[in-house]
């Protein structure tokens, strides 16, 4: 899983980084400027935000994931106990922490949060005619199954999971290759080629000099 931390306290940014890095990639962003940079180039599977940051509020991060169609679960870091904030960060996000905590229990939140994330896509995601089974890995075009191989599906459910995003060729090399020598040759271009040509070439449009994203209806 790929996470992107928010928190300026360094100590603390530093071990979080350290004990999650173990099993997942993390980007540490101190402000909400960099946190947007971070946002706006990759693709996370879990934001750790802290509400109180140097150049604002966390929850400001919500209405950017909002006004960008970012869906991405949030677990927020808070040293605020009151009632009124709990509830706040429980409507904007899916959980907080509340400051000072055991990285323990941080741990066992995440793996709660992200068992979460991996029932959710074992649903069945549909777009424009396509649908995807990601557990049976079965893909359907206008009800009717096509075959696809492994980088073939893996970037068909990566357009339909994040329909609204144009997808880099370095992107798509860390998401579906996780390997940046692939963008030396024409591998990506050649996987792509072969799914337009199985799911029609016109649901996959290129974004000249940016890269690809999903066609809206």
């Amino acid at each position: 899983m790929r996470i992107l931390l928010t928190e300026d306290n360094l100590t603390l940014s530093n071990l979080i980084k350290t004990r999650l890095g173990k099993f997942h990639a993390i980007d540490v962003a101190n402000n909400l400027k960099n946190a947007s940079y971070f946002l706006d180039t990759k693709t996370y599977d879990l934001l750790i935000l802290d509400l109180v940051l140097p150049d604002g509020n966390g929850c400001d991060i919500c209405v950017y994931l909002k006004e960008n169609k970012i869906i991405l679960p949030i677990l927020f870091l808070t040293a605020e106990l009151d009632l009124a904030k709990k509830v706040h960060c429980l409507q904007s996000g899916d959980d907080y922490l509340a400051k000072p905590f055991n990285i323990l229990e941080l741990e066992a939140r995440i793996k709660v949060l992200l068992r979460k994330i991996s029932n959710k896509e074992l649903q069945k995601l549909k777009k424009s005619g396509l649908e995807i089974d990601s557990l049976s890995h079965q893909a359907y075009l206008d009800n009717k199954e096509i075959e696809l191989n492994r980088k073939e599906f893996l970037l068909l459910e990566l357009f339909l999971k994040y329909p609204t995003q144009i997808f880099s060729k370095a992107l798509l090399a860390e998401k579906v290759w996780q390997e940046e020598n692939v963008l030396f040759g024409n591998a990506i271009e050649t996987t792509i080629a072969n799914l337009r040509r199985k799911i029609g070439k016109n649901l996959i449009k290129t974004v000249k000099g940016v890269g690809y994203i999903l066609k809206s209806n």
